[in-house]
């Protein structure tokens, strides 16, 4: 990896630092003899990049590197040849490397955890953040960190999981996260697992805080090699808020300031699904597990099987071929199995929305889905339920706080769902908004799905909660962005913007944000002037304009006179404001006159959610109390 590039013969202070680097302060380990080789060979280029035309060639010289400046070893051995230093433990200044990512089985993992030092705390499954744990022993209290980890360990929901990543972002905060899952395919084509990098102490910064980077897909990221970032995608988190609900970390990857505080006040007000199924006597758990097929399923024999394509979305088939195998390696309970029977599929299909549908005949079904059975005078609730978890608010839940979704993986897992905050479902089966969800799950159980069907669907759901507008956009449009995870998802994200509804539903949002704090008043309101521009511009604009007047705001489209160059120019002259050089490095603009704020970013639809409406006002609400842009 080039870090650097200086001439020889260069007197400089950098080419001092690189001579320091390369015979002080690099560390490396690894326990294969192909990466050695591949490492030596490395720092020969990293020489020819130095200098690409030594004169005379016999001076690109370097001398035996194993032992002195490349140590090799096993990372799990208490004591590493040449990294013993006055009987303490050598530690350097600068530590990097891709740590193996893998799981090799539980005697492997055994094995690893005696070879580690003693009292350090336990890691997940695989060798991640095992890794980084081992890295701190030769780590001093300034040692800067720079590592690609996986992911799917990192936020895992796992006791352990969770544990290890609070303790290893404490002991090296300030930390940067940032989140590569996207870019899965070109960066990492032979791995199966998303990335995560994580640089700690590398900068200042408040050691009080996390900052959370999404790098998000782009069609031309494959092609170019290049990453495609904006502000927006840039969270700093203080370091309590985190401590406080450890939902909020990945939701900082994934969402804004407004999804976390609407997954504030969710968790807050609302108990986890799992709670509310204790309450009924009953709880969802996983299904038959065929496995190596060691224990007796035979009393299981003549039960309806569902298999693993057989649901859809609000219905189970009434003709399941019976149940004939007499062996498996987790065959549960009988009851499991009795209806009604809510059942969640464990993988998404094509679609953000979970399948849930609930039986009304026992049924066995596989690992493939998750169930609970109900109590039969309980039936309405499970109905409710149903609808819950397959609303666009599930979606969103999920999409923010799923060990797995969203890193490259469409499934979610046993322990993300019964962390969805579910209101009381006494309650709920009593009020007039689950009613209708009982009515509408009916209705769907006896006819096809569309995507017409699902708007009355979500907003009962919406209802259910109490949601306001503002929160229902954020839902709506977690929806729209769990829909990424899929190709059909990521070239809808990435489509230009129509002027209507996409950037009229844009600057009805701000407005609508907006609105709450001149309504105080009484006496101002906003115009927004939508610039229509043709499909093929790469930018989109928008004009936010303070009426010394009162009333309700409005919207309307502005014919551009002119190209997309000449509306810039003019506004960058009304508000004395460099446009066409702060474009060049930004790729979200808003810039402020007097009475007026515009609004210019790319063109993807993804830039025009109403979400990032609501964050835009946000920021000019702080900028018109604190004079500083969020």
């Amino acid at each position: 990896r080039r870090l650097v590039r200086i001439r020889s013969g260069d007197t400089t202070p950098n080419r001092k630092l690189i001579r320091s680097i390369l015979h002080k302060q690099i560390y490396g380990v690894d326990i294969s003899e192909a990466a050695v080789r591949v490492a030596a060979f490395s720092l020969y280029l990293a020489a020819l990049e130095l200098d690409p035309n030594p004169q005379p060639p016999r001076e690109l010289k370097f001398k035996p590197l194993i032992g002195k400046t490349l140590i090799v070893g096993d990372v799990w051995d208490d004591e590493l040849a040449g990294l013993t230093k006055q009987g303490g433990t050598k530690k350097f200044d600068v530590i990097v490397g891709n740590p193996p990512w893998s799981y090799h089985g539980k005697k492997t993992n055994a094995v690893r955890k005696i070879k580690g030092v003693q009292n350090r705390v336990r890691a997940p499954r695989g060798e991640s953040l095992g890794f980084v744990f081992r890295a701190m022993d030769f780590a001093s209290d300034t040692t800067r960190f720079g590592l690609i980890l996986s992911a799917v360990q990192f936020f895992s929901r796992s006791g352990t999981g969770a544990t290890a990543s609070r303790q290893l972002i404490e002991k090296l905060s300030p930390v940067t996260l940032v989140n590569l899952s996207d870019h899965s395919d070109w960066l990492f084509p032979n791995g199966n697992m998303p990335a995560l990098v994580l640089f700690a102490r590398h900068r200042p910064a408040r050691s009080d805080t996390i900052t959370a980077v999404q790098v998000p897909w782009s069609p031309s990221g494959a092609r170019s090699h290049t990453f495609e970032m904006a502000l927006s995608d840039i969270i700093t988190m203080p370091l309590d808020e985190w401590q406080r609900k450890s939902e909020f970390l990945k939701a900082s990857f994934f969402g804004s300031r407004r999804d976390l505080a609407l997954l504030d006040r969710l968790t807050s007000s609302h108990a986890p699904l799992d709670d509310r199924l204790y309450q009924i006597d009953t709880q969802l758990c996983a299904g038959l597990k065929f496995g190596n097929r060691s224990r007796d399923a035979s009393f299981l024999r003549g039960i309806p099987f569902l298999k693993t394509r057989e649901i859809r979305p609000f219905f189970v088939p009434g003709n399941l071929v019976p149940f004939d195998e007499t062996e498996a390696e987790g065959p549960r309970n009988r009851n499991t199995y009795r209806a009604p029977l809510l059942l969640v599929k464990e993988f998404l299909l094509a679609s953000p929305r979970p399948v849930v549908a609930v039986a009304d005949q026992d049924v066995v079904f596989t690992d493939a889905y998750f169930g609970a059975a109900f109590p039969p005078e309980r039936r309405e609730v499970a109905d409710i339920l149903s609808a819950v978890l397959s609303s666009s608010l599930a979606s969103w839940f999920f999409l923010m706080t799923a060990s797995t979704f969203g890193f490259w993986m469409q499934r979610i897992m046993l322990g993300d769902i019964v962390k969805m905050p579910v209101p009381d479902l006494d309650v709920a089966s009593r009020c007039e908004a689950g009613r209708r969800l009982t009515r509408l799950v009916r209705k769907l159980q006896r006819n096809s799905q569309s995507d017409v069907d699902w708007q009355p669907l979500d907003e009962a759901v919406f209802d259910l909660y109490d949601l306001d507008e503002t929160d229902r956009i954020v839902a709506r449009d977690g929806l729209f962005r769990a829909s990424w995870q899929w190709k059909h998802g990521r070239d809808k994200s990435v489509a230009a913007a129509d002027t209507d509804p996409h950037l009229m539903e844009y600057a009805r949002a701000f407005l609508g944000a907006i609105d709450v704090w001149l309504t105080a008043s009484k006496r101002r309101r906003m115009c927004a002037e939508v610039f229509d521009f043709p499909e093929r511009a790469l930018l989109r604009v928008v004009r936010f304009v303070l009426e010394e007047r009162s009333g309700p705001s409005t919207v309307k489209t502005v014919t551009p006179d002119g190209n997309l160059r000449d509306v810039l120019d003019r506004i960058g002259e009304r508000l004395n404001y460099p446009l066409a050089k702060s474009l060049v490095g930004q790729r979200e603009l808003r810039a402020y006159g007097r009475n007026e704020v515009v609004i210019i970013k790319p063109a993807a639809r993804r830039h025009w959610m109403g979400v990032s409406a609501l964050e835009d006002a946000d920021a000019v609400i702080v900028k018109s109390f604190t004079g500083t842009d969020a």
